[in-house]
């Protein structure tokens, strides 16, 4: 649809249009994607906080033995648990990242379909997986190296000022270097989500050439993405801090470990949502600037 003019959203404006999105879509798409996105998350978690309780009890065990007579048998028997849980921590890294891509590129096109009123059913979510798993995944690639470039950069500055600057600097220096890196992690996340969902929607987009496209998009929205990323954050810890409560309260794992799954799924799974919509806000405004017809999202009607 051609449109003479559209009238961008706002930071809640971008919310509202989020809710209202998820709720066109609710029992199509967004709970059977949370249930296949908790379910592997809750075994997953729950197998991380056996092994954590079992490599605990091992070394607490061994500390209070006998050094002398049994440290061949204790060393032994360490490494093993270490062993095994440096492994179980790998294998649920990679099985939820597997279910997380899978989860994304279902939404991300779902919530398409919902915001633009283009209802394209089952199958189509199933050609769209099939055609941009590959795309998303050599994204996801090209971010994680940027990512452990800004680390490594992080953990260099940190180094050097420790070592060159002055005593009353140091902390003053480190702490300006921390606050410069948590700023651009932020703006990384975002641009990586972003990046994601144009690997998604947009044919021959991928790694280094969908990161620019969503840095292109993102031009004077920067600010915006990076402040919804903090508010996730900060929805994030707050259900950390809820399920340390529950925890303090001695109630059972499994309703500790359901809880604090349960509101991380949901939590991601609307993130998902929001950068979906703030892309199609924001490739509608940048092709609004460059003269081409855009269409008009259902939001705008």
């Amino acid at each position: 649809m051609v449109s003479p003019s559209h009238s961008p959203l706002g930071f809640f404006g971008i919310l509202k249009e989020s809710f209202k999105t998820t709720s066109r879509n609710l029992e199509q798409l967004f709970y059977p994607m949370l249930l296949l996105l908790f379910l592997p998350y809750f075994q997953l978690d729950y197998a991380q906080v056996y092994m954590l309780a079992r490599v605990a009890k091992d070394l607490k065990l061994a500390k209070h033995s006998n050094m002398f007579h049994n440290f061949t048998y204790n060393y032994i028997d360490e490494t093993t648990d270490v062993r095994d849980f440096v492994f179980v921590q790998l294998v649920i890294m990679a099985i939820s990242s597997i279910v997380t891509l899978i989860v994304l590129i279902a939404t991300v096109s779902s919530s398409s379909e919902a915001y633009t009123a283009k209802p394209l059913g089952l199958k189509y979510m199933f050609l769209k997986l099939k055609e941009t798993w590959k795309r998303s995944l050599v994204t996801s690639f090209y971010m994680i190296l940027l990512t452990l470039g800004i680390v490594f950069l992080y953990l260099i500055s940190i180094v050097i000022t420790s070592i060159f600057a002055e005593n009353k600097w140091r902390v003053m220096f480190c702490g300006a270097i921390t606050i410069l890196i948590l700023v651009c992690y932020f703006y990384v996340v975002a641009i990586w989500i972003v990046s994601m969902v144009v690997s998604v929607l947009e044919e021959g987009f991928e790694g280094i050439k969908a990161i620019g496209r969503a840095g292109e998009l993102m031009k004077g929205k920067r600010l915006h993405a990076s402040l919804m990323m903090v508010l996730f954050a900060v929805a994030y810890s707050l259900v950390h801090l809820m399920a340390y409560v529950l925890e303090s309260y001695n109630l059972s794992m499994f309703i500790t470990i359901s809880f604090r799954n349960g509101l991380f799924c949901w939590l991601k799974l609307f993130m998902f949502v929001v950068y979906t919509v703030f892309y199609h806000e924001w490739k509608t405004s940048y092709e609004e600037k460059e003269g081409k017809d855009f269409y008009l999202p259902i939001a705008a009607c």
